[in-house]
């Protein structure tokens, strides 16, 4: 399995990123990585960081990870949100993702995941974002 999308499945995960955006103050990324070296929680967090997602306005980034070749996936929250949610609902997003992969529809797991971000910065994050789009929508790759 490939650590890349095709240009038309990566365009909807960028629309999904945006989505999830919608309707709340969280800042959302996708990381994807062939190999990850380590566990994938700990490897999202690295990212989180390399990435520079601490330092939005209000800590409220959101890095969903994926290690193609080890099938891992994580899911790494600023300080905003790490007390706010239940593991289970992070576990949940997760789980979509894997199942896409599993099935060999990527983006479809990707979106799945992402819709389910954007429910839960809904619900922990409502309101504007009166800090504007502070991370690009994209998906990194490493």
């Amino acid at each position: 399995m490939t650590d890349r999308l095709e240009a038309d499945a990566e365009q909807r995960v960028v629309a999904a990123i945006a989505a999830a955006e919608r309707d709340n103050r969280g800042e959302v990324r996708v990381h994807i990585e062939r190999r990850g070296r380590g566990p994938g929680l700990q490897r999202a967090r690295r990212w989180f960081f390399e990435l520079g997602m601490h330092r939005t306005a209000a800590d409220t980034g959101v890095l969903l990870y994926v290690a193609v070749g080890d099938r891992q996936a994580a899911v790494f929250a600023g300080g905003a949100l790490h007390a706010e949610v239940e593991p289970a609902r992070w576990q949940a997003v997760i789980d979509a993702v894997t199942a896409g992969y599993g099935a060999g529809r990527p983006a479809d797991g990707l979106c799945d995941g992402l819709a389910r971000i954007g429910e839960i910065l809904r619900e922990a994050l409502p309101g504007d974002d009166v800090h504007g789009n502070e991370l690009p929508d994209a998906v990194s790759r490493s």
